[in-house]
């Protein structure tokens, strides 16, 4: 295994393995898709890491995640399916493999996993280190910040690995991130820094013993005593690229009695001119480079930048997502109505709801997986005061190759129960600008839920309404196919051609909360199938066994959704036939459900 290998290296043979290793991610992405700038941009650190620290004895934890490859590369797993069916995913997962040893996907989560690995360590008498492995946008996240900050004392042998790469996804805008990093463009650092360096070589007996005391002068003129004071020995910056520096420095602080954090400042997709030149576009590629298509999306920002024009109020909120969620053409035109907090979702949250309370209509564009994060700010904050925020939880169901810690199945049925939240689902992007208006105009609080990818407009357009919440898109006397969202409505409509049942009725069920009482009344007594995109728990299937339960109306009613399992990575599409909810199965359900007396 190269991680073993690694041990008896010298700087040459690293430096020469940086590059094969830049070399087979740039091949493994093109391929395959994934994150490559975040990757390219951590390859010497995660090299010094395996050069001096034993894992996976002692255990390294990376937040997101999107920075693992090199690691994965180093451990065993080869990466010419990652992210494909059956190969490595693209992000740590302890399930597959011991040196991951904790999973990750969303950001924040490695400071606290990395504290608590240590208290179980210590109180069972244990000698092993910990190393969190986090970048300068996670470190911003709130999560992040309780860890560090909520209590001056920290576990001795943990050590923080700060990535300052000055990015998020997009450019990090952060106050934090501009005090940490301030010091590397300073003039004072610069010249104390080259004198060091000249004085004291680093492989001199006084090198390596006045080292320390050099990053403790870098630390001072950085003024990053706030580390400090959280319990931190900080140490830095040093360069992120400078394998001879870094796993000096790494095997200077290895033994320190006490907690280090390292500040280590890196480039964003070096080693590939046209990732180092624009981080964000790289960020996240599909096969060969190409920018992922997500149609959803890019009607959203459309849509946006049109209403944002007709409505002064109107402001865009997201988490560190303005590319993601199809904000960058709104952000161009009206910059000052559009408020990326960084990733904070729930601070997004809050701030939303003073903004509505403040007389503006907020719009807050966050994927699905990331909107769990604020489900109390959403309850607590939005909800209960009945505020006019509209939410567009972008990636709802099945999201394909980001895998298990990033399935937009969730949502739904986390929020369906909370009082005074409407809840949509468009089939097609032209209804989303129809359920947009519909919701805009309720003044409460909205959920407008849609699936990433590519999807088709479907035709048909009964604009909603109160009277109308659901459409009729195939009528029929025979089943009754209740389906919710742009996937499950195309699959339905294919799912009657292939089960060659004519009489199968078909409604785009766009309004999940509240339910359409004049259709569901208007076919009690027949077969209902519902069929949706989402955990079978709590969703819309749920929600139609509820009203009829309630009203204590006889139904035969079949439920098809989700099971309660965490998706691995795949495409969408092989996702749904794991969950066997594609059109050929809601076909079989059709043919079973009819034939039963």
């Amino acid at each position: 295994m190269l991680a073993d290998e690694l041990k008896t290296y010298d700087i040459q043979q690293l430096e020469e393995t940086a590059e094969r290793l830049r070399g087979k991610l740039i091949a493994a992405v093109k391929e395959n898709g994934g994150h490559l700038s975040s990757n390219l941009g951590a390859v010497e650190l995660i090299l010094a890491l395996y050069k001096v620290f034993d894992f996976p004895q002692d255990k390294l934890i990376f937040d997101v995640g999107h920075q693992s490859y090199v690691h994965k590369l180093l451990t065993g797993r080869e990466l010419d399916s990652l992210r494909q069916e059956g190969g490595a995913s693209g992000f740590p997962d302890p399930q597959e493999s011991e040196y991951d040893s904790f999973i990750a996907g969303h950001c924040g989560t490695s400071v606290a996993a990395g504290i608590g690995l240590c208290n179980a360590r210590d109180l069972k008498g244990e000698t092993f280190k910990v190393i969190s492995f986090i970048g300068d946008a996670s470190l911003g996240n709130g999560l992040a910040l309780e860890a560090m900050f909520s209590a001056e004392e920290k576990p001795k042998n943990f050590i923080v690995v700060l990535n300052d790469n000055g990015m998020s996804i997009d450019k990090n805008h952060s106050a934090l991130y501009r005090a940490i990093s301030k010091a590397t463009t300073k003039s004072k650092y610069r010249r104390v820094n080259s004198f060091l360096d000249k004085t004291f070589k680093p492989t001199s007996f006084f090198g390596k013993k006045l080292r320390r005391f050099k990053y403790s002068i870098k630390g001072w003129l950085n003024r990053n005593d706030f580390f400090e004071r959280g319990g931190f020995k900080y140490v830095g910056p040093v360069n992120g690229h400078d394998l001879r520096e870094l796993i000096g420095v790494l095997k200077d602080i290895k033994n320190l009695d006490k907690p280090v954090l390292l500040h280590a400042v890196t480039i964003k997709g070096k080693g590939l001119e046209a990732a180092e030149q624009d981080p964000s576009r790289f960020h996240g590629v599909g096969k060969n480079f190409a920018e992922n298509e997500n149609s959803f999306s890019v009607a959203l920002g459309r849509l946006l930048c049109a209403k944002a024009q007709e409505d002064p109020s109107l402001v865009a909120v997201t988490a560190a997502m303005t590319d993601g969620v199809g904000l960058a053409d709104f952000a161009q035109k009206y910059p000052q109505r559009l408020f990326d907090v960084g990733i904070c979702e729930e601070y997004a949250v809050t701030m939303a709801a003073g903004m509505a309370k403040g007389g503006l209509f907020p719009v807050v564009c966050i994927y699905s997986t990331f909107l769990q994060r604020a489900y109390d700010e959403i309850v607590h904050d939005v909800c209960l005061q009945n505020l006019p925020v509209v939410f567009c939880a972008d990636r709802a169901g099945f999201v394909g190759a980001d895998g298990k810690t990033h399935q937009g199945l969730l949502e739904l049925s986390a929020l369906r129960g909370v009082p005074n939240l409407h809840i949509f689902a468009p089939k097609d992007c032209a209804e989303l600008a129809d359920v947009f208006d519909f919701a805009k105009s309720i003044k409460a609080p909205c959920l407008i839920r849609y699936p990433n990818g590519y999807a088709p407009n479907l035709g048909t357009r009964q604009k909603i309404s109160e009277y109308f919440l659901w459409e009729t898109l195939s009528d029929g006397d025979g089943i009754v196919v209740l389906a919710s969202g742009a996937r499950a409505v195309a699959r339905a409509l294919e799912a009657k051609k292939l089960s060659g049942l004519a009489d199968v009725k078909i409604v785009n069920c766009r309004s999940i909360k509240p339910l359409d009482a004049r259709v569901l009344d208007a076919v009690a007594g027949k077969k209902i199938l519902t069929f949706e995109e989402g955990y079978k728990t709590g969703g819309l299937g749920s929600a139609v066994a509820e009203y009829y339960a309630d009203r204590g109306i006889p139904a035969r009613l079949k439920i098809m959704g989700a099971q309660e399992k965490y998706f691995a990575h795949a495409s969408a599409q092989q996702q749904a036939e794991s969950a066997r909810l594609c059109a050929k199965d809601l076909a079989l359900n059709l043919q079973a459900f009819a034939a039963q007396e």
